[in-house]
């Protein structure tokens, strides 16, 4: 049995699963379809798709490789938290292209899994849970600056907190209407709208460091 050869194809998808993670594959148009996702419904599943390039400058790995590694975390996981927490939905392999799609059984599940923070609630069970969203600058989606103690009927409006990594790219699909989102300018983060339920969020904060978007939506 070649280990070292074994080891070495390990390392190597788990170097392509972090480039992939943070989004580096390059961003497309509409629903950006070359960057990561993370998409919820209104019954509250959430899909996750990873994306990034099978041809690495430090290796080549196929989909076989990748779907075992991934077949292994997601296993490992569920055998310590609950047979179907986490479900790898599909692993593809097209024009050098690979994608992987997860499901989450809740927020809770996917920040264990991804390892960062990941809320979907109201407000107030934002701030319940310790989150100072007095604190963060909201912006319309017609651009007026906004506070949460401001926003009309707050407490009925559904809140999503997402951490990112630097160099991170992410596209939120929402179940409904985006009303806000936090200031990018305050943020180190490029938060773009993209129809009226999707988000699309660059993290360009300091390397090594994450950050918070907030997605106010009903």
């Amino acid at each position: 049995m070649d280990i070292e050869g074994i080891y070495m194809r390990r390392v190597a998808v788990i170097l392509v699963l972090v480039v992939m993670t943070l989004g580096l594959a390059g961003c497309g148009q509409g629903q950006a379809p070359e960057t990561n996702s993370l998409s919820f419904d209104k019954e509250g599943g959430i899909t996750h798709k990873i994306v990034g390039k099978s041809d690495q400058s430090y290796y080549q790995i196929n989909s076989a490789d990748l779907e075992s590694f991934a077949t292994e975390r997601v296993a490992e996981y569920c055998a310590e938290n609950g047979e179907s927490k986490v479900i790898l939905e599909t692993v593809d392999e097209k024009d050098g292209s690979l994608m992987l799609e997860f499901k989450y059984a809740s927020p809770g599940d996917y920040s264990e899994f991804n390892h960062r923070k990941l809320y979907v609630g109201t407000l107030t069970g934002a701030s319940e849970e310790g989150y100072e969203l007095e604190a963060v600058p909201f912006v319309s989606t017609d651009g007026h600056a906004a506070e949460v103690g401001y926003i009309e009927d707050w407490d009925a409006k559904r809140l999503i907190i997402l951490e990112t990594k630097s160099g991170e790219e992410m596209f939120v699909n929402l179940p409904g209407k985006t009303l806000f989102v936090n200031q990018d300018a305050h943020s180190g983060q490029k938060i773009t709208l993209v129809g009226k339920k999707g988000v699309q969020i660059g993290n360009q904060e300091e390397e090594g460091t994450t950050s918070f978007s907030y997605i106010i939506y009903e």
